[in-house]
């Protein structure tokens, strides 16, 4: 299955960080992220951010227009919605909490999930209760 970028409707291009497959958007530099995975990169050596940084470095930015335009999460039919992760926007599906970073955004969600030491669906339950989301999944 291929999924499309939330921005630009790209086709995103699988990469693999170790044991983590990302899904990277080649025009826009947007990451896709799978639930977890957010989680398991802020485990990894930076040798391994700095790889996947590169990936996404040289990309153009994609606009960054907040909206609440809920659209279609490109890994399931859930919704996907604009939330705050720490100080950052993120687009997150309320249904298998996958999470689509526009470029520049991955050190700032690692840094959410870090010092929070919670996962991402525990951090946007926390901070915005109206998200209907089953933080155990």
């Amino acid at each position: 299955m291929h999924l499309t970028c939330l921005k630009c409707t790209s086709v995103l291009d699988k990469a693999r960080i170790e044991d983590i497959e990302v899904d990277v958007c080649p025009a826009c530099g947007g990451l896709w992220l799978d639930h977890g995975e957010v989680e398991r990169l802020a485990r990894k050596m930076q040798s391994e951010l700095d790889r996947l940084r590169r990936l996404l470095k040289n990309q153009p930015m994609p606009p960054a227009v907040p909206s609440e335009i809920q659209t279609l999460c490109p890994a399931c039919t859930g919704a996907v919605k604009e939330v705050m992760l720490g100080g950052i926007h993120i687009d997150f599906c309320t249904r298998c909490k996958g999470v689509f970073l526009d470029r520049g955004e991955l050190d700032g969600a690692i840094a959410a999930v870090t010092e929070a030491a919670m996962t991402v669906p525990q951090i946007i339950a926390t901070a915005a209760a109206e998200i209907p989301i089953d933080v155990d999944m």
